[in-house]
């Protein structure tokens, strides 16, 4: 299958380049969509258009400031269907899944960059986005399922004397969209309470932050170094909300936490 892609990239004037593309990109279906059994083994791939434009700014060989917007226009999206067909015994058999689905994201990507110089390297990076799609059983628009609105990393290392290098992540990333639990009806023929939902995706767990740390000692021999390090991760013990627990009855809920501090002792040997 032909998958065109087209990159381009003009220095206006030092130290500004301009940058853009456009591609076509595919994506197989999932093992268990395709399956005979529970799935549907005539799907298609997932097919999208890539566009992006923006530019680089670099004040300092070391230094490089770069924006992008982007924009994905999907189609042939796997989503699932109430439809049902004949089989070549004249049977009729739910259709489970077609590719009748369609989405679309859009966004923008900030990176700011410094190589290793003066001892100090690092980069932080931050995307605003939003990707929705649209099913074949549902006439709106939603949310994907790991939609996340504002993504933030900021990573650094410093190397000290005598091998030692110090350096840290931190993370803060809006929480994964989710379905309410709207309230619960009572069945009385096996005394058991079924949740009620709201629209799709039309909520969010909380913000996820996490800070990291690491700590490496390096000694070099003839023909092999060691390392020994201390990596920390969750420093101050984040208490991430990762999903809700109900009661019996869906009315009240308890947030299941994500790990909590965890240091993290290794030793390695390169040969």
């Amino acid at each position: 299958m032909t998958q065109p892609r087209l990159t381009a990239r003009w220095s206006i004037i030092e130290p500004f380049t301009v940058k853009g593309g456009v591609g076509l990109f595919s994506q197989d279906p999932t093992p268990d969509e395709v399956n005979p059994d529970f799935g549907n083994p005539n799907l298609k791939s997932q097919k999208a258009w890539h566009y992006s434009a923006g530019f680089e700014y670099k004040p300092r060989p070391y230094f490089t400031i770069d924006l992008t917007g982007f924009y994905k226009d999907i189609y042939n999206l796997v989503s699932r269907t109430d439809k049902v067909v004949v089989d070549g015994q004249g049977m009729m058999r739910p259709l489970r899944y077609d590719n009748s689905g369609k989405g679309r994201a859009m966004g923008l990507e900030l990176m700011v960059r410094h190589d290793f110089t003066n001892n100090f390297s690092g980069w932080l990076a931050y995307t605003l986005s939003q990707s929705k799609r649209l099913d074949a059983a549902d006439p709106n628009w939603r949310l994907f399922d790991f939609d996340q609105t504002h993504i933030l990393a900021v990573v650094g290392s410093y190397q000290l004397p005598r091998n030692w290098m110090i350096g840290g992540r931190f993370r803060l990333v809006s929480g994964n969209p989710i379905t309410p639990v709207t309230g619960a009806v009572y069945n009385a023929a096996n005394d058991r309470y079924y949740p009620s939902y709201g629209e799709v995706n039309s909520d969010r767990l909380p913000f996820f932050h996490q800070l990291d740390l690491r700590v490496d000692k390096r000694w070099i021999y003839n023909g092999w170094i060691l390392n020994v390090y201390l990596d920390i991760q969750n420093v101050y013990n984040r208490s991430n909300t990762e999903d809700f627990d109900y009661n019996f009855n869906f009315r009240q809920s308890n947030p299941q936490q994500g790990l909590p501090i965890l240091p993290i002792l290794g030793i390695k040997g390169e040969y």
